[in-house]
């Protein structure tokens, strides 16, 4: 008996010793049968973060690295990478707020999108995180707030600052002896003479992206002030628009366009330029980073000016682009999350984080870099300069607008307008009638 009690009790040794090698006490006030299953995974928080810095963007693999980083120095968080490129990035992160799976981090530029989800309630509100830490709120370009603040609070970090221009394969020029254009007869005398030598003038479509030739267009006959305000009192689109919009019907007219305008992607354009199938592209900053850094055969111009608006022609398109980030309503209220999220936040818009966008995509940050020695490409210098010698700064006339029918009555349509089935008053009749107008 006393050995079966012996065995008894050390079966019953070995058990709990097996037992606690999956268990630990809560608390050492807590009695020895109060015991709980600990996974190795308790530890550790998933964040969900999207932007359109995904897929082929110029940036999507600089990110993958920041966000690597990061996981690096914070194993206690796993960084689910949810960014999607081009016309994919708006539906999905719309669908995901939607549906209630809303991202913890995102990207999204300033504009109509961003407002609507501050509206109803689904994007933090950062001002007193910021007042708390004033040398994080600090190290941001001070006028850059005024693009993140919405009902006098702060609601997006802004670090990307973007810009639009014309970019030029200089190569072609030089090949078919054609003057680089400063105004539009020079652009129009430059598309008769590509047309000739088989090279697309504009690389240009009718998605969201193809309208920043229109963007481009306004601000040199309109301005600031039809750009940015482009609805009359009594709701109807300022005649610039019209005008812009008759302009870019003459160049269609004359082919300066691929013929496969209406059904080409974003991608394709962006190729159609890069494989120098096409001699210019109205483009942003962004797509910089998509040259080699000594590739001199690529060049950024000024969008060039109409005769009889010379007061506008040194205006340029500038703002915050898809790196302006955000906190989800949902994440601010999980407080794992929320420390998580304030985490990712700030190591995504600290100085290590903008240096390395600058030195491998070209990005223009409004962190300060000071301490940091980028060799910026000649390109980013040029824009940078371009910026400086700008009379003018208007932002981008999609941001103006409800994003929605922009992207429907406005892209959607053109085709209708450029094949001439449609006015451009028609145009925006129709874009005005479905709801256009920002109502906030």
């Amino acid at each position: 008996m006393r050995i079966l009690r012996l065995l008894t009790a050390l079966l019953l040794v070995l058990s709990m010793a097996v037992f606690s090698g999956a268990c630990t006490r809560t608390s050492s006030e807590i009695s020895e049968s109060d015991w709980r299953i600990v996974t190795s995974e308790d530890s550790r928080i998933t964040l969900r973060f999207i932007c359109s810095w995904g897929g082929v963007d110029s940036k999507a693999e600089t990110l993958k690295l920041v966000l690597s980083q990061f996981e690096s120095r914070n194993p206690d968080i796993t960084v689910t990478n949810e960014s999607l490129f081009g016309e994919d990035f708006l539906p999905k992160i719309k669908t995901d707020f939607a549906s209630g799976n809303d991202p913890d981090v995102f990207g999204l530029w300033p504009g109509s999108d961003i407002k609507k989800l501050i509206k109803v309630g689904k994007v933090a509100d950062l001002t007193g995180l910021l007042s708390e830490d004033p040398e994080w709120k600090e190290q941001f370009s001070p006028e850059m707030w005024s693009y993140t603040i919405y009902n006098d609070k702060i609601y997006g970090l802004p670090f990307e600052i973007i810009f639009e221009c014309m970019f030029v394969n200089k190569d072609l020029f030089e090949e078919y002896n054609v003057k680089i254009p400063e105004n539009f007869d020079e652009l129009k005398e430059a598309v008769r003479i590509f047309n000739r030598n088989g090279i697309v003038p504009i690389a240009y479509n009718t998605e969201a992206e193809g309208t920043y030739f229109y963007q481009n267009l306004v601000p040199v006959v309109g301005g600031k002030e039809d750009t940015e305000s482009p609805f009359t009192e009594d709701g109807k689109i300022k005649q610039s628009h019209i005008t812009a919009l008759e302009l870019i019907k003459e160049l269609y007219d004359m082919g300066a366009f691929p013929r496969e305008c209406f059904t080409m992607t974003n991608n394709e354009r962006n190729v159609l330029f890069k494989e120098k199938k096409a001699a210019m592209i109205v483009q942003g900053s962004w797509y910089i980073g998509e040259f080699e850094p000594d590739d001199d055969t690529v060049d950024i111009i000024p969008f060039p000016y109409v005769k009889g608006y010379e007061s506008k022609k040194n205006t340029m398109v500038y703002g915050l682009g898809g790196g302006t980030f955000h906190m989800s309503t949902a994440a601010w209220n999980d407080a794992r999350r929320k420390e998580a999220s304030v985490r990712l936040l700030r190591f995504l818009t600290s100085s290590e984080s903008a240096a390395q966008f600058a030195a491998m995509t070209g990005m223009i940050s409004t962190v300060s870099l000071e301490g940091y020695d980028i060799d910026y490409i000649d390109m980013t210098i040029k824009g940078l300069n371009m910026l400086e010698e700008a009379d003018t700064l208007v932002g981008p006339l999609d941001s103006f607008v409800e994003r929605t029918a922009w992207e429907k009555y406005i892209a959607g349509q053109f085709p209708y307008f450029l094949s001439g089935k449609i006015t451009a008053e028609e145009m925006w009749e129709t874009a005005i009638k479905n709801g256009i107008i920002l109502d906030f």
